[in-house]
C-alpha cells in the first residue's frame, strides 16, 4: 500500500483504519472525533508509534486495585525499547465514556501486548473484559491475563462473581491458554509481569 492511499485510509494521523479491530464500528460525530484526536496525539502518542513494544495495560483503576495496574505498567515501562500505557493516561475521563470504546479500539491495535491485570469483576474494567471477549480472536496473540487467585473457593467466588464476565474471562483464558498468568501477592503479581516478554 502506497503511503498515499494510507493516508486516505488513516482514521486518525498515524492510526490506519485497516489496522483497527473495529474500524465499521467507529463512528463519531466531529466534536468527539476531535476530542479523541486531541487526547491521542501527543508526547505519549508519539513515544507509543516509537516504541518496539507497546504494552495496553488494563483492569481497575481505583484503590489498591488500580495501584497495582500502575504497578505492572510501570514495571513494564521500565524496559529497554519499550512503553506501557493506560487509558487514563491519555487523559480518558469517566465524564467521556463516549470515547472510551474508540480510544481502546485504536490503542489495543497498536499495541504489541494487551496485559489484563484483573483482580475481581467488580467495575468498569468488566467492559474492558467484554471488548476483549468480542476481539478475542484479534487479541489473542498478544493478549496476557495477569488473574488473582484467592485463599479461599468462597473468597473467589465473592470476588468473581458476575456470570457474564465469568463467561467472558473463562473464553479468553482458553483462548490464551498459558498466557494466563495466577497470582495472589504482589510478589507474585512482580514474578508474573517478569513473564511477559
Amino acid at each position: 500500500m502506497s503511503e498515499e492511499s494510507d493516508a486516505d485510509d488513516e482514521f486518525l494521523e498515524g492510526v490506519v483504519g485497516d489496522r483497527l479491530r473495529n474500524a465499521d464500528e467507529l463512528s463519531l460525530t466531529p466534536e468527539q472525533h476531535q476530542r479523541l484526536k486531541d487526547w491521542l496525539h501527543g508526547e505519549l502518542f508519539t513515544t507509543l508509534r516509537r516504541a518496539e513494544r507497546r504494552y495496553l495495560v488494563v483492569g481497575s483503576g481505583s484503590g489498591e486495585r488500580g495501584e497495582r495496574r500502575t504497578r505492572v505498567r510501570d514495571r513494564l515501562d521500565r524496559r529497554r525499547n519499550a512503553t506501557a500505557f493506560r487509558l487514563e493516561d491519555f487523559g480518558f475521563t469517566s465524564e467521556e465514556l463516549d470515547l472510551w470504546a474508540p480510544a481502546f479500539d485504536i490503542l489495543s491495535a497498536r499495541a504489541t501486548h494487551v496485559v489484563g491485570v484483573i483482580e475481581d469483576f467488580d467495575g468498569g474494567h468488566v467492559w474492558e473484559l467484554g471488548l476483549l471477549y468480542k476481539q478475542q480472536v484479534a487479541v489473542r496473540d498478544v493478549l496476557w491475563i495477569l488473574k488473582r487467585i484467592y485463599r479461599t473457593e468462597a473468597e473467589m467466588r465473592g470476588r468473581y462473581d458476575n456470570g457474564m464476565a465469568a463467561s467472558h474471562m473463562a473464553a479468553l483464558e482458553e483462548s490464551v491458554g498459558e498466557k494466563v498468568l495466577e497470582w495472589e501477592t504482589v510478589t507474585e503479581l512482580d514474578e508474573a509481569v517478569q513473564e511477559i516478554p
